[in-house]
């Protein structure tokens, strides 16, 4: 039988790269006594009283398909979080609930871009925005986030890079890598950006409730006129990673075409999953301000030992990141993280895989233990001093 050869498959997740943080886990995973800085992976067990109430309704058999934007009790409970917390008024048909806050932001990207549409993405920026513009067929648009400007983005030079393909803002408070924490003047500047060009508006707010220092502030709760998209998840505040339930709010006609690609990839997230989600807004607040006190004190050591050891870039106010200065190993950061974990048995997420912002720099996940932080960070700056010293 004759061999054709098969079609070319789809170009843009074909030439995309894989994420630069996978690289160093994967790694990571094959090193013995590894202390592991580089993934973002709360430390702390899902509170009891979440995973007695999923428990006790899988018990009594009634696991089926739901509604594809989540149950009704889920999605309730959303509107009135969302109020509460972030002052964004919704109502059960502009929330889908979704596979992580991944599904969410994947999933109005889809409702959003036709190919080649120019998105405006942060740089730094989570590794994940990239592959899904790239089977999205869009075009990224990197705008810089500077080291010397704590990070955030300057809303001028941003509106310098509109163009007429221009369709959508992305942004990400708290950030993901940097820790930064967007004042509302400068969102409010963004959204000013975003209406004058008549472009829409992806808020990722998948870290709204660790804060730091500061306040955070969700553009949709000013900005009404349905530009907006907001996504949120339960994996971070509640230690839910695992559990997969993440959930994006738009106007009426993003969030129907949002459902209706939930329901050519997913059909709907687990009920009992939902369930659990339930029982987290249902629960004591206590855990969770235990959690953020926590990340708060293991920032501060943090802070401590990078700035006595002059590699502290900036104090973050959110999320659960630190970014270190490597220049001083003389190395670009994806070398230093490779070389961090054969040489010191540290694993530390490259700067270079979120973007050139962050080329100098490593990530350092706040969500592993003061321990670990301590001895890890140790490590790290006795071989910058090695490979200084060459």
């Amino acid at each position: 039988m004759a061999t054709v050869p098969l079609q070319a498959i789809s170009s843009g997740p074909a030439e995309a790269a894989h994420s630069g943080i996978r690289e160093v886990v994967n790694l990571a995973l094959v090193t013995p006594g590894c202390i592991r800085l580089e993934v973002g992976e709360p430390s702390f067990p899902t509170p009891k009283h979440i995973v007695d109430a999923a428990i006790e309704f899988a018990r009594k058999g009634q696991v089926k398909y739901t509604a594809t934007p989540g149950i009704l009790p889920l999605r309730e409970r959303l509107v009135a979080k969302l109020e509460r917390v972030n002052g964004i008024k919704a109502t059960v048909e502009t929330i889908n609930c979704t596979v992580g806050g991944v599904g969410g932001i994947a999933a109005a990207i889809a409702a959003l871009l036709e190919p080649g549409d120019e998105v405006l993405l942060p740089d730094p920026a989570w590794p994940n925005y990239r592959l899904m513009l790239a089977w999205a067929h869009g075009v990224l648009v990197p705008y810089p986030c500077r080291p010397e400007n704590k990070f955030l983005p300057d809303p001028e030079e941003m509106e310098r890079l509109i163009t007429p393909r221009t369709k959508l803002i992305i942004i990400n408070s708290p950030c993901n890598p940097t820790g930064a924490l967007f004042p509302r003047k400068l969102l409010e500047e963004l959204v000013d950006v975003a209406v004058k060009h008549n472009l829409y508006l992806l808020s990722d707010e998948c870290y709204d409730e660790v804060i730091l220092d500061g306040e955070h502030h969700s553009p949709a709760s000013f900005c009404t006129d349905g530009r907006v998209i907001s996504v949120f998840t339960f994996s971070k505040t509640y230690a839910m990673t695992g559990w997969r339930v993440g959930y994006v709010v738009a106007n009426a006609q993003v969030s129907d075409s949002i459902t209706k690609i939930l329901e050519s990839n997913s059909s709907c997230l687990p009920t009992v999953c939902q369930m659990a989600a339930v029982a987290a807004l249902d629960g004591p607040r206590k855990p969770l301000k235990e959690m953020v006190d926590a990340y708060r004190e293991r920032r501060d050591l943090c802070v401590g030992l990078l700035d006595e050891a002059g590699m502290l870039i900036s104090r973050p106010q959110g999320a659960f990141y630190i970014m270190a200065n490597v220049r001083g190993s003389g190395m670009d950061s994806r070398e230093f993280a490779f070389d961090l974990v054969k040489s010191k048995q540290v694993a530390v997420a490259p700067g270079t895989a979120f973007g050139q912002s962050a080329r100098d720099a490593a990530r350092i996940s706040l969500a592993s233990s003061p321990e670990d932080l301590s001895v890890g960070i140790g490590r790290m700056i006795e071989r910058i001093e090695e490979l200084g010293g060459k």
